[in-house]
């Protein structure tokens, strides 16, 4: 089974709990406001269960995994603004799942500025069917995150559930800082990278002693890292032992990036995401297909079935 666990996708019934906000984040037609980052257009028509599996079908995908879209920072809201709103995507979700006949599966998110950081609700998301839970990254950018959220970070681990961490912020986050008046993607490229290495790095040194059982998926490649381990190693003094619990998401990757991460983390820790829709997976996938069929099945279908704790056939 081929599966891209990077994902995106607003229900119907979170683009409605968000237009009726009127502070950010909100929606506003289909311009999505945000606290740290410029307004961006959603493309809604993308959004629909009929359209992502014809996407699915148009790259030979026989599943995806969507998240919540966590540089909009609805899990970094107070407790009880994010709760309604973590609720609609959640139902909007399971309901998408549902209709999709096996094609999706969903991440989870919680209220990060909770007391437990929403370690109460994970037995409950697993047990209805979540893949794991989705978290911004800058909630473990900290020796302070990690404590926030350690009940959550135990959650998961007892749950045999795991993390998918992505860009985006937490409750205590300041402000990124103004982008200078350039093109939409310019975030993706010189703030996303940042955010990711500051939480891999940080669970390398902490969190990853602390939680020794739980599955991490870090997306974009963490931001980067390979290209860092050796900086890493000198000032650590640490000799860069792989840990199996780790995974690297490839989206935007390409044939250098992906022989540097081989190279530095195996080909074992690498696995599938796109960020679609923002990025369509079509020249990763033909990257991968030109690279062999042993890595194109390593990455598309054991590796990721295996960060997910899914059996043959897609089942946990």
């Amino acid at each position: 089974m081929r599966i891209d666990l990077h994902q995106h996708l607003w229900p119907d019934s979170l683009v409605e709990a968000m237009r009726r906000r009127t502070e950010p984040p909100c929606l506003e037609g289909d311009l999505v406001r945000v606290q740290h980052e410029k307004p961006f257009a959603l493309d809604l028509a993308s959004q629909r269960v009929e359209a992502r599996i014809a996407a699915l079908d148009e790259v030979s995908i026989d599943r995806a995994v969507v998240s919540l879209s966590t540089p909009v920072g609805i899990e970094a809201l107070p407790a009880d603004q994010a709760t309604p709103l973590l609720d609609a995507y959640h139902e909007g979700v399971a309901d998408a799942v549902g209709r999709a006949g096996g094609r999706l599966a969903a991440f989870a998110a919680v209220p990060l500025d909770a007391p437990d950081a929403g370690a109460e609700a994970v037995a409950g998301l697993i047990r209805d069917g979540f893949a794991g839970v989705s978290i911004a990254s800058e909630a473990l950018a900290s020796d302070r995150g990690l404590d926030r959220c350690r009940d959550l970070l135990d959650a998961l681990a007892e749950a045999d559930a795991p993390l998918f961490v992505h860009p985006g912020p937490a409750p205590w986050t300041p402000p990124y800082g103004e982008e200078p008046d350039v093109v939409w993607w310019w975030r993706n490229l010189a703030v996303y990278p940042g955010l990711m290495l500051r939480a891999f790095f940080t669970w390398r040194l902490v969190g990853a002693a602390r939680h020794p059982g739980l599955r991490v998926v870090f997306t974009i490649m963490a931001g980067g890292a390979p290209f860092l381990e050796e900086r890493y190693r000198t000032f650590s003094g640490e000799p860069g032992e792989i840990d199996p619990n780790v995974f690297f998401d490839a989206a935007t990757c390409r044939r250098n990036a992906l022989d540097l991460a081989f190279a530095t983390y195996g080909l074992d820790q690498v696995v599938y995401g796109t960020d679609y829709p923002v990025v369509p997976g079509a020249e990763l996938l033909r990257t991968l297909e030109e690279m062999g069929e042993p890595v194109a099945e390593a990455v598309l279908e054991r590796n990721t079935a295996r960060a997910l704790g899914w059996q043959e056939g897609g089942r946990r």
